[in-house]
């Protein structure tokens, strides 16, 4: 859990429903300030996803930090799905920020299909 304040208020699901629908493309305004937040984080050990085959197989990494210094590969589950994978990095980063742990896949796919939302 994180010592600092969170800058993401973990009860406002909204934006997480929406990327959990479109994790590729454009977002709300909403789901644009969690990512900016997400993707602000402190780069030395940030998660990040690594190309295992090109556009067919993605791992998980963890930032350096250090200009020149690539990723190191991490154990974690292998991705065919890019948009799998970006979701996968998505609850790790908003878990670090929030010290609060997201519904599982299963029942935001079910939140979002339920509400026939279209983002």
């Amino acid at each position: 859990m994180r010592n600092a304040p969170t800058r993401i208020d973990p009860t406002q699901l909204e934006p997480v429903r929406e990327f959990w629908a479109r994790p590729i493309g454009h977002h709300s305004a909403a789901l644009e300030a969690v990512l900016s937040v997400l993707r602000s984080a402190p780069v030395a050990g940030k998660h990040c996803l690594i190309c295992v085959l090109p556009h067919r197989e993605w791992g998980l990494g963890r930032l350096s930090g250090v200009r020149g210094i690539p990723p190191a590969r991490i154990d974690g589950p292998r991705f065919t799905s890019i948009d799998d994978a970006e979701r996968y990095i998505f609850r790790l980063r908003w878990e670090a920020e929030t010290g609060c742990t997201l519904p599982d896949d299963a029942e935001l796919r079910a939140e979002v299909e339920s509400k026939h939302v279209l983002f």
